[in-house]
């Protein structure tokens, strides 16, 4: 009989596999308990550690815990984040972006209101006199029968005529133009001839011719009659250097009664 066996036990083969199982299994129960109870005693001991930690309602799965696992990490969840940390510093204005293309344009708005009517302006000043038109007008005397005058001014010249009534035939008019005479009013202070006028001397056989300007100022110029022999009568007014217009010597004055101005 081997020592290390010692006595033999009274019981059978199959009590004694019995027994083994039960003590196995006791064993078991054990070491389950022993290691169950080791971390729920460290939690309880780390809870009451830290008296201010809570749970929220409904249980947090990030609780954050100081216990280590066998690899040396924090025990818990990989997938929790910690609390928002503080906003940092504002970071430098990047570069202005290339302007965009011009988009399509709009449709057209309603028509607004009528906008009130603005202050009428002030008046503007009164324009230089524009250079006056061209003038037309005529005259005509017959002293007798036998002769009959006329004074024609157009397009700013003046003419002098005379038609001899003699005869059994009708002569025709003959015109003498004046406006190459010295003195022939031209524009100016003188003015442009707008009027014509022709007379007769009682006490001589001459022709007075006389034009009226735009500024009011008369000039007068005198032919002579030339029985002309036995061809028809004609007016003898000299040459252009010999015989000039010439201002009557007072001029037309408003409100004159036998008076005038006094021409210089």
């Amino acid at each position: 009989m081997s020592p290390e066996f010692g006595a033999r036990s009274p019981l059978g083969p199959l009590a004694r596999d019995r027994f083994t199982k039960a003590a196995t299994v006791a064993s078991l129960a054990l070491v389950l308990a022993t290691g169950l109870a080791a971390p729920a005693a460290a939690a309880a001991r780390d809870m009451s550690a830290h008296p201010h930690a809570t749970t929220p309602l409904g249980g947090d799965k990030c609780k954050p815990t100081h216990h280590k696992s066998r690899a040396g990490q924090p025990m818990g969840h990989g997938d929790c984040k910690g609390p928002t940390g503080p906003r940092g510093p504002r970071g430098p204005k990047g570069a202005t972006g290339a302007t965009g293309p011009q988009g399509a344009t709009g449709p057209t708005g309603p028509m607004g209101m009528p906008g009130t009517p603005g202050a009428t302006g002030a008046t503007g000043a009164t324009g230089a006199t524009g250079a006056a038109g061209p003038c037309s007008a005529i005259d005509s005397y017959h002293p007798q029968g036998n002769v009959e005058y006329r004074s024609v001014l157009t397009g700013g010249r003046y003419y002098a005529g005379i038609r001899d009534l003699t005869g059994s035939q009708a002569n025709p008019m003959l015109w003498t133009d004046l406006s190459g005479h010295d003195g022939y009013p031209a524009g100016g202070d003188a003015g442009l001839p707008c009027g014509a006028a022709v007379s007769e001397h009682p006490t001589s056989s001459d022709v007075q011719f006389d034009v009226l300007t735009t500024t009011g100022r008369v000039y007068e110029i005198s032919c002579a009659f030339d029985p002309n022999g036995g061809d028809p009568a004609i007016l003898d007014c000299g040459t252009p250097t010999d015989n000039d217009w010439v201002e009557m010597n007072r001029r037309p004055a408003p409100n004159a009664v036998n008076g005038g101005t006094i021409v210089p």
